[in-house]
């Protein structure tokens, strides 16, 4: 790519979880036993070649830095490749004015220290394997001045209801409206946008547009105005919106499906995290496990069945873990059953849990269940 290009993940777009986001971002939260769901977003950036990488943090700021240190792990071009964690410091002190866009208004400096071309933002609840590149290009040849990435979905009625639904002609937004379920079939925003540097210092800094307070609104400000170029760009691959703990315990078991799994996992677009140097999983001679993930540093000495092990879980003898996700450094004790549930970390579980199918319980951080 000979432009270049500014990442920026906007954690301030997340949904909450309940209980399981209380003390972490959605972007940090643990994602098929050893990823963050962040992972996936900074991945796309990586593998489409953006070295300057920016995450915009509203809160638990703790959450996302432990997780994310330095960002080296998603930039290939560590000589030149720059990477920052964003903060609104008046907006943690009022909160009223921490949102996504002041947040960039305050942390603008980044647009001017670095020389780049394009700006792309992406959120980390909305997971997909789209290369940025293609969209970019998308945008130059169309001489847009914003270029939105959207999906047509036919379940608009039950999912991505944090999002906007997009009307077009040919290619142009005429209407982005948030999205009501009225619809099945719709044109879905995956809150992904392309901007060119000198207009989004415009939008950030023009008194016409002082009155928004999000940059979801900014958008519909300008769209509704059809002073810019704003276009469509629809994306065909894997994606998923999270903005629900059911949607996360759905769509996590979903990739236990090789061809799920096949479509986002590709040999060529590797989605790295933070590295650990942990020993493989320990199985137990009275391990039986099927249709799971196991993380490293795991150890089975129980029956697991279409679940999610994250690392340092330990599982023991006559214990049964089915159609859960386990958060790190779980222990599930001798002989307890534990069915239809999702349980943080560092919880340790001596009597059974059963949720249910289409309601899996919350066991919260640390709890002791007996």
């Amino acid at each position: 790519m000979s432009n270049k290009i500014l990442g920026i993940l906007n954690l301030y777009d997340s949904p909450s979880l309940g209980g399981l986001t209380k003390n972490r971002t959605l972007g940090s939260t643990s994602f098929l036993g050893r990823f963050a769901l962040m992972d996936f977003a900074l991945s796309n950036f990586t593998n489409s070649d953006i070295d300057e990488i920016n995450v915009l943090v509203k809160d638990n700021f703790r959450s996302v830095a432990k997780h994310a240190g330095t960002l080296k792990s998603w930039v290939n071009n560590t000589k030149i490749g720059r990477q920052n964690i964003l903060i609104n410091e008046k907006g943690i002190r009022d909160p009223k004015y921490n949102s996504d866009l002041n947040a960039l208004r305050e942390n603008d400096w980044i647009l001017y220290e670095v020389d780049v071309d394009y700006v792309v933002i992406a959120p980390a609840h909305i997971l997909t394997s789209i290369d940025f590149r293609e969209v970019i290009d998308f945008h130059i040849k169309n001489e847009a001045d914003v270029t939105i990435v959207y999906k047509h979905i036919k379940d608009a009625d039950t999912t991505f209801l944090t999002s906007n639904v997009l009307t077009l002609d040919e290619n142009v937004i005429v209407d982005y409206v948030q999205n009501k379920g009225k619809s099945a079939e719709a044109n879905v925003s995956l809150r992904t946008y392309v901007v060119s540097k000198e207009a989004f210092i415009k939008w950030l800094r023009h008194r016409d547009y002082r009155d928004a307070t999000s940059l979801r609104m900014l958008l519909e400000t300008i769209i509704s105005e059809q002073e810019e170029k704003v276009l469509g760009y629809e994306y065909t691959g894997y994606a998923r919106c999270i903005d629900s703990l059911e949607h996360f315990v759905e769509y996590s078991f979903e990739f236990l499906d090789v061809k799920v799994a096949d479509e986002v996992f590709r040999s060529d677009w590797p989605i790295y995290t933070l590295s650990r140097n942990t020993p493989p999983t320990l199985y137990g001679p009275k391990a039986n496990v099927k249709n799971s993930f196991i993380a490293n540093g795991a150890k089975v000495n129980g029956k697991v069945d279409s679940s999610i092990i994250s690392r340092y879980v330990e599982v023991e003898e006559g214990a049964s873990v089915k159609n859960s996700v386990i958060l790190t450094e779980v222990v599930i004790k001798k002989g307890v059953k534990v069915e239809n549930a999702v349980i943080d970390k560092y919880a340790t579980i001596e009597n059974d849990v059963i949720g249910k199918e289409d309601e899996h319980i919350y066991v919260p951080q640390g709890k002791k269940v007996r």
